[in-house]
């Protein structure tokens, strides 16, 4: 699957879900799209058979036959691989799952069902026990995430499709996610609170605390740990961002100020107080100018403004402020902003939150890449403001993405001059 074709799936969704009233609307719009993007071709029952039914043995020992929505099969048409059971946007489907476990407790080969709102997939599989579906799904997304790398679902996706079906390699996969969320949830909640785990603290000090452990000096060493965990944390992520700094800086020097001075000593700081370096795409003269909003700046401004009040955005809550370096958009308050302008000697773009996989989707015929670091998340060239209308919809994305963002989300410092 390609992270694109499942961007294009995100957009299909956004554009129709205030139209998707009923189970049926949710099939046709986006669960038979998403069985396309997995490589099954809905039209051929060899491969996906819709209302699939099976007889089950009740509680009283009769037989009662029961439907899901589509069963998808092997290349021979003979072995399920995968059921999907869909339910009316926004109902609570881990409280629906049963049905799934009903269809994996009894049809022998059968180890993985998907259940769905169109928007929302819960992914289940019989892990722990052969044919006992597990209580908690191995992996999840929802179309509607703001914040999910499409391009990691995608790759995730894959292992479910037609040509790439393996379900041996897919348990252990699968395995493998659940046992990653699992860690991660454990060393988060460790992290946040590390008095709480009495195994984990005594792991933590049995190399820094050598007397009597009694309740108080545990007590002291879980109010010791508390303090330990950010400094340690800015460490583990400090040398990574120290590295790609001196990166920044050493492409941004000349060759004598390389030989001038020691980037290792300019980045001596503790990390969350380093400053990022200008961008070397900037020449020094022209990060040095007095800063001066122009004509072509506030055009910007006034479309990028059109845009969000025709999508319904207050035009008093789209702000700008201007910088030496770019032009800034923003939401409701300066430091939320959502688009930056730039103008060089060279050429024109624009840097967004969207992420460039989806940005090329919602920007088709642009030139787009990756943003510095220090700017956005990804960049688009244009020639002006006025091809601002003919990529509305990524604009109204970052927008979008910049709401969804909390207060003390990290985000790209602005560079100073």
């Amino acid at each position: 699957m390609d992270a694109n074709q499942l961007v294009e799936l995100v957009q299909r969704y956004r554009e129709n879900r205030d139209f998707i009233a009923n189970e049926e609307t949710a099939k046709m719009t986006l669960v038979v799209p998403f069985i396309r993007l997995l490589g099954y071709d809905p039209s051929t029952p060899r491969e996906v058979r819709p209302e699939f039914a099976a007889e089950f043995t009740q509680a009283d020992g009769k037989r009662q036959p029961d439907r899901m929505d589509f069963a998808i099969f092997d290349k021979t048409g003979s072995k399920p691989l995968l059921v999907i059971e869909t339910k009316p946007l926004g109902t609570d489907l881990a409280s629906k799952a049963n049905q799934l476990a009903r269809y994996i407790a009894q049809v022998a080969d059968l180890h993985f069902g998907i259940i769905t709102d169109g928007c929302h997939y819960l992914f289940y599989g019989d892990l722990e026990s052969q044919n006992q579906m597990d209580r908690e799904p191995f992996f999840t997304f929802s179309l509607d995430d703001p914040n999910a790398d499409w391009t990691k679902v995608a790759k995730f996706l894959s292992k479910f499709s037609r040509d790439a079906f393996n379900a041996e390699t897919l348990v252990t996969d699968a395995e493998n996610s659940r046992y990653r969320q699992a860690m991660v949830e454990k060393l988060a909640k460790v992290l946040k609170a590390p008095a709480e785990d009495e195994g984990f603290l005594k792991w933590l000090t049995e190399d820094v605390y050598k007397g009597l452990r009694t309740k108080a000096v545990m007590s002291r060493l879980g109010e010791v740990a508390r303090e330990a965990v950010e400094p340690a944390l800015l460490r583990v992520i400090g040398e990574d961002f120290l590295s790609k700094l001196r990166e920044r800086i050493q492409e941004s020097r000349g060759p004598a100020d390389r030989q001038a001075a020691d980037p290792a000593t300019a980045v001596s700081a503790p990390a969350a107080a380093v400053q990022p370096a200008p961008s070397p795409e900037e020449p020094m003269e022209e990060r040095q100018r007095v800063i001066e909003t122009s004509a072509e700046e506030m055009q910007f401004f006034d479309v990028v403004r059109d845009i969000c009040v025709k999508a319904g955005t207050k035009a008093e809550e789209i702000l700008s402020r201007d910088t030496v370096n770019y032009f800034n958009v923003s939401i409701r308050r300066p430091t939320k902003w959502f688009l930056r302008y730039f103008v060089t000697s060279k050429r024109r773009y624009i840097a967004t939150w969207v992420p460039t996989t989806e940005a090329r989707v919602l920007a088709p015929g642009f030139e787009v890449e990756d943003a510095p670091a220090v700017w956005g998340v990804s960049r688009v060239y244009l020639d002006g403001p006025a091809q601002l209308w003919a990529i509305k919809a990524l604009v109204l994305r970052s927008l979008e993405l910049a709401q969804a963002r909390k207060d003390d989300a990290p985000e790209p410092p602005a560079p100073t001059t």
